[in-house]
């Protein structure tokens, strides 16, 4: 037994399993010169004692053992899961997530290359053998633009992260924006400007992905701040052109201003718009997100986890929140 206060090792572990620390790396590392049998005694040792291979070091001692130069980076992989006709890289929101992920990471000594999750769609068992056999340590699944679940990884052998809400399993750590926080900006600057009738229109797969937190504070604004004849119902468009369904929304309603997620979607019914979603390359009034934030937050909790050997899906799982800004056009 490890001594109280110190971290168990292989030795240790070799002591429980009955074996040389020699066999215990071998086993923790599923080689297949040792028996079954051999690696479950080893395996249930090294959970009995709490021992877990620190992903750096495997990583170091794998490269020396083999004879070719130890890595000078960490590897990791960004996960991207969207449709295989959508090319994401030439859109502004998804790509500066991904700049600010990689940017970051190269900081901490870590290298992050982008997976098409659709090029192994079929075969995710061949995603995780290539994973497995660059060494990659840590995964940040990347934002999508429908929920999906990824199954076929071997997920205890990473550090995950994703970004938004698009993955609904695993449950995994997650940095989003803070949508609640967007919404109340929004309001508030309406507010601040006169305006009363504040209307809020949604595409329906939009507010989806972000679990109704904008409704959450639209709604709790508008108790907060309106009397009840001042307060609109919500619009919701079931498709991703709001505008041709809005028509009556608009004349019944009669909204000074409409918060929207693409205001420039609403310019043409004349009615004032201001956006809760905007990418930081939109150069309109409203709220923007932090996109390349939002990309550096993913790639700080990645490392954190890499570097404190948390592995799998996690028992209790961590959501960090993004704050957005409100700008100016020209700001």
């Amino acid at each position: 037994m490890a001594p109280p206060g110190k971290a168990p090792t292989m030795d240790d572990v070799g002591r429980r399993a009955g074996c040389h620390a020699s066999t215990v790396s071998l086993a923790l590392r599923g080689d297949p010169r040792i028996p079954a049998k051999t690696r479950e005694r080893v395996q249930s040792a090294a959970a009995e004692l709490g021992y877990r291979v620190h992903p750096l070091i495997s990583a170091w001692v794998s490269a020396r053992r083999a004879s070719r130069p130890v890595a000078k980076r960490v590897a990791a992989a960004y996960l991207t899961c969207h449709p295989r006709a959508f090319q994401w890289q030439a859109d502004h929101h998804f790509r500066s997530i991904f700049e600010g992920a990689c940017e970051r990471a190269e900081r901490y000594g870590f290298s992050l290359t982008q997976f098409r999750v659709t090029d192994y769609a079929r075969n995710l068992p061949r995603l995780n053998q290539v994973l497995v056999t660059r060494n990659v340590q840590a995964l940040i699944i990347g934002p999508a633009l429908e929920h999906h679940e990824l199954r076929g990884l071997d997920w205890d052998r990473f550090s995950l992260v994703t970004i938004g809400y698009g993955l609904t399993a695993p449950a995994v750590h997650r940095v989003t924006e803070d949508h609640h926080l967007g919404m109340k900006l929004a309001f508030e600057s309406c507010l601040a400007n006169g305006h009363r009738r504040i209307g809020l229109a949604l595409v329906r797969q939009h507010n989806a992905m972000r679990r109704e937190r904008w409704i959450g504070a639209y709604l709790y604004e508008q108790n907060q701040h309106l009397v009840s004849a001042e307060r609109l119902p919500i619009y919701i468009a079931s498709t991703a052109t709001p505008i041709a369904e809005a028509t009556g929304w608009l004349q019944q309603q009669r909204p000074d201003i409409v918060l929207a997620d693409d205001p420039a979607a609403w310019r043409s019914t004349g009615v004032a718009t201001l956006g809760f979603a905007l990418s930081a390359a939109h150069d309109y009034t409203g709220v923007h997100e932090n996109n390349r934030g939002i990309g550096s937050h993913a790639a700080d909790l990645m490392v954190s986890l890499v570097l404190r050997n948390e592995r799998g899906i996690p028992a209790m799982r961590q959501t960090v929140l993004v704050e957005p800004s409100l700008r100016r056009s020209g700001e």
